[in-house]
């Protein structure tokens, strides 16, 4: 109430006064009496009522208390701006977010705290916000004072401020930082299933059997051909003791292969060792293990990666190749000739057989070691929130899928050509947007400040077998930068109806005295043998070229390089 209407409540209350004690004089003792006690009853009346307006005036102060904790200590942020975006109020949650006292917040504007460059967006929004009534959510970069960038969720109502009548915006922050790297990490998350799902389709692929045990050798990975050869799905056979479960020394016959031992003193498989398998069916194949021990950073023990082959028939084929052979002696010299032949021919195909499977084991051994390696550690870098460090595993994991890719591309292109399934499709098409194309897929395998050159006299149109021409490139330009640490240099050319190609490097060379073996099956020089192949690639190139009708040859020097020269005859 303001001091000029209490004025005239007591002036009032005194001229009735003065009434009364006119009245008064005139009043007989009942009379009296009976105004008295009237006065005593409306001056209780009184005072109680002044007792309830005080209860309520308490209850109403609780209530304001009540409503400026629940405000203050919310566990979201708030804001109270006015239509220039000024800080009319804060609660305390609002001013942890920024890690600055309240009393420095109230009055300056909103912008200040938020990051470069966020500005625009957050007038724009407040500027339609104000025309709409509503601000709608939206994501925008504050700072903190001591703690550096994050990110909060802003959305907000506008509202009439009812002391001063003038409109504002009440806004709340939720800060979402955390929420958005559990995103990018379930991403990261999605994205590693994803390549762990590749790389068991590849191992499903493989002809051979593998295997992944823990240190208590139970299985923890198995491919396709070892689920078939044991006659069990993944999940009955996942989490079993591998060499309780499923190995022998002993066939259904009772006979021991008691020249083989499965562990060393250390607990540790031994790298090689034969045992018979035991399966679903009561068969019990001879298989010939191949065993790499798992190491962490530490060097401390992991588990095992196996691979494991079938040799149950070669078993038997050798058995019989020796029971012929001794009963072959005894055949008159005439035949010598010819069995000598023949068994010249079964030791060369036994030969790369062994190669073939020796090769295989080794090309997936080093790519499926390093995703192994790098998944294992990859769940390590999630726990610790590392995810630098998860990243450059996922990118070895995915190199190593290009690796196990090529090797089956070189299996499945061979099969083809040998089976003579491959057949020429002849197109139109532009030489250097091949090449171009060419050198981008093969970049990720380029060494540092390794390039390839390409240099054409007039632009190349031809008229070819696009798809393996790309092949035979593919083949050749792979193995340039695999054995040279310079740059490459290619070369094209038509001359007399001729296109010429060269692709030349200053790499390791090939000796010469093994030159005239390079482009057979599963050959590999000396001196490439710590580098990474299968030994088919120069083959395949061999069928594709003769597909062509073309030739190819070669020079190189030990130590100087390799130049391959390619001549297709073009239709006039």
């Amino acid at each position: 109430m303001s001091s000029g209407a209490e004025h005239n409540l007591r002036a009032k209350a005194e001229a009735k006064i003065r009434e009364r004690s006119q009245a008064i004089q005139n009043l007989t003792l009942e009379e009296s009496k009976s105004l008295l006690h009237e006065l005593e009853v409306h001056q209780v009346e009184l005072e109680m009522q002044n007792e309830e307006l005080r209860e309520a005036q308490h209850r109403l102060e609780e209530v304001r208390d009540q409503y400026t904790d629940l405000f203050d200590f919310a566990p979201i942020g708030y804001l109270v701006l006015n239509e220039k975006a000024i800080i009319i109020n804060s609660n305390l949650t609002a001013c942890d977010l920024l890690g600055i006292e309240r009393s420095y917040i109230i009055g300056k504007p909103f912008s200040a705290y938020i990051t470069n460059g966020e500005s625009r967006t957050l007038f724009f929004n407040l500027r339609k916000a104000f025309e709409t009534g509503i601000l709608p959510s939206f994501e925008i970069k504050m700072k903190h004072k001591s703690k550096g960038e994050f990110t909060v969720l802003l959305q907000g109502t506008i509202t009439k401020n009812k002391i001063s009548e003038s409109t504002v915006c009440r806004v709340s922050l939720i800060d979402v930082s955390e929420l958005k790297k559990a995103e990018i990490l379930q991403l990261k998350h999605k994205s590693l299933q994803k390549e762990k799902e590749k790389i068991q389709e590849y191992l499903n692929l493989a002809p051979v059997v593998f295997l992944l045990i823990d240190t208590e050798y139970n299985v923890q990975l198995i491919n396709k051909k070892g689920c078939d050869l044991l006659g069990y799905n993944s999940i009955e056979i996942l989490g079993k003791n591998w060499l309780n479960n499923f190995i022998s020394l002993a066939d259904s016959k009772g006979s021991i292969l008691s020249h083989k031992y499965i562990k060393n003193e250390n607990g540790l498989l031994n790298p090689n060792f034969e045992s018979f398998l035991k399966c679903n069916n009561n068969n019990m194949p001879l298989m010939s293990w191949t065993n790499l021990t798992l190491l962490d950073e530490n060097n401390k023990y992991i588990g095992t990666l196996i691979a494991g082959e079938d040799i149950t028939e070669r078993k038997k084929l050798e058995s019989r190749k020796q029971k012929y052979t001794e009963e072959l002696e005894g055949i008159v010299a005439e035949r010598t000739k010819e069995l000598k032949e023949a068994l010249q021919q079964e030791k060369i195909i036994n030969e790369m057989k062994s190669a073939f499977v020796s090769m295989a084991s080794h090309e997936f051994r080093t790519p499926l070691t390093s995703i192994l390696s790098s998944t294992i550690l990859i769940e390590k870098y999630n726990d610790l929130n590392e995810s630098t460090k998860v990243e450059r595993h996922v990118e070895r994991i995915k190199s190593s899928v290009n690796q196990l890719t090529n090797i089956l591309n070189d299996f499945l292109s061979m099969e083809k050509l040998e089976r003579g399934i491959v057949t020429t499709s002849k197109e139109n098409f532009t030489l250097k947007v091949l090449i171009k194309d060419i050198i981008e897929d093969l970049h990720w395998m380029f060494k540092e400040n390794q390039k390839i050159n390409y240099v054409e006299k007039d632009s190349i149109e031809v008229f070819m077998d696009k798809k393996i021409l790309r092949n035979i490139l593919i083949n050749l330009i792979s193995n340039a930068t695999k054995y040279s640490q310079t740059d490459i240099q290619i070369t094209a050319f038509i001359k007399k109806n001729v296109l010429f190609i060269e692709i030349e490097d200053r790499g390791i060379g090939i000796p010469e005295n093994e030159q005239k073996y390079l482009f057979t099956k599963f050959f590999r020089a000396k001196n490439v043998t710590n580098i990474q192949g299968t030994g088919l690639g120069l083959s395949i190139v061999k069928h594709y070229v003769n597909l062509l009708e073309g030739t190819i040859a070669f020079m190189s020097e030990i130590c100087e390089g390799s130049t391959f020269k390619l001549a297709f005859p073009l239709c006039p």
